[in-house]
């Protein structure tokens, strides 16, 4: 027998109409921005009739600031200072800084203790300023390493006597030697035109007149700062300064940064180049020179003007070639550019041209 396949059943029916390949009709945009103005409208009229709360929050919220800003709670009452080591002087530090107690915190300007801080102390080289709220103002200090230690020499000043000192100091002079004649005192009088003031024996020559050059010892920091408030330590090479005017103060700049910066940077290639170590050495700021002591008693000259390595270089160049290393030198100057000057103890000078 044959039977006839049967046809799967369908799941849908194809409509009649064709719908789908009609253009759709789209509604109107006008009825949709009608109800975005409405929607929009009722907004705005509830905020209005909100709008006095909303007015009244803000006047009292901000008034309550305002009274809290420019009251007392606000008010600078304690600066501290965060040391990084004992040998900073927190004290004199809070001292230039009281007057800014009282002012108000919020609105004071941390840039004022900077400049502060860096203009009466400035061996400091990092200062940070922070707000603690409600009343407390926190200072970061970062002291300049130390570098060397300083010997300075000062000739202290001579003043004139005048007329009247002179006319003093010979009726004391009456007074005390009432039995010795007025004329020798008159000659003396007349030789010794300068004498210090205060001192009323007038009978010293001027080579006892002479003032004689004071030592300051003191440490030396990396910006050129004396820093009296420590000893000398071996660690540290001796940078020495002569013929000063007046004693040097502390934290006073006795060596301005550039030079310092030179001055360390040619002792540590002095020391990779020539393996000789250095103990000490001589800054002469009016000559723009620094003389480099080594351990073997030898004096090099270094002209600041010029490149330190060209300096050394030369040196280096001719030191042991010329067997300089076995002569007992004085000093070798490198200041005059490629020639070598060397000195013999006892020996007149010699020149070696590069």
């Amino acid at each position: 027998m044959f039977f006839k396949k049967k046809k799967p059943r369908r799941l849908y029916y194809p409509a009649k109409s064709k719908w789908y390949t009609r253009p759709r009709r789209r509604k109107p945009s006008v009825r949709r921005s009608n109800k975005l103005l409405k929607n929009s409208l009722g907004g705005i009229n509830k905020v209005l009739k909100r709008l006095p709360y909303l007015i009244a929050v803000a006047v009292g919220l901000f008034l309550l600031v305002i009274s809290l800003i420019f009251s007392s709670y606000f008010a600078i009452k304690n600066i501290q200072v965060v040391r990084e080591n004992l040998t900073i002087n927190s004290a004199a530090i809070e001292n230039k800084l009281n007057k800014y107690i009282g002012k108000n915190i919020v609105f004071f300007p941390r840039s004022k203790i900077f400049t502060t801080i860096q203009k009466e102390f400035p061996e400091f080289s990092s200062v940070k300023v922070g707000k603690t709220l409600p009343s407390t103002i926190k200072i970061q200090l970062k002291s300049h390493p130390i570098v060397a230690n300083l010997r300075a020499y000062h000739i202290p000043v001579v003043e004139e006597v005048t007329k009247e000192q002179t006319e003093f100091n010979k009726a004391v002079t009456d007074l005390l030697n009432p039995q010795a004649t007025k004329e020798p005192i008159q000659k003396e009088n007349k030789l010794n035109t300068k004498q210090p003031s205060g001192i009323f024996d007038l009978t010293k020559t001027k080579e006892d007149a002479k003032p004689k050059s004071i030592e300051q010892k003191s440490l030396l920091n990396s910006i050129g700062q004396a820093i009296f408030d420590r000893e000398e330590s071996l660690e540290y090479i001796t940078i020495i300064i002569r013929n000063l005017q007046m004693p040097v103060k502390d934290r006073e700049q006795v060596i301005k940064k550039s030079h310092m910066n030179y001055v360390l940077d040619a002792i540590k290639y002095f020391k990779n180049t020539m393996k000789l170590e250095v103990v000490g050495a001589e800054y002469l700021g009016i000559a723009r020179e620094v003389h480099l002591k080594t351990k073997k008693n030898l004096v090099v000259w270094i002209s600041i003007e010029h490149d330190y390595k060209i300096q050394i270089d030369k040196l280096h160049t001719i030191y042991e070639a010329a067997e300089l290393n076995k002569e007992n030198l004085s000093y070798i100057d490198l200041r005059i550019r490629n020639k070598l000057i060397y000195c013999p103890r006892g020996l007149r000078c010699s020149v070696l041209s590069k």
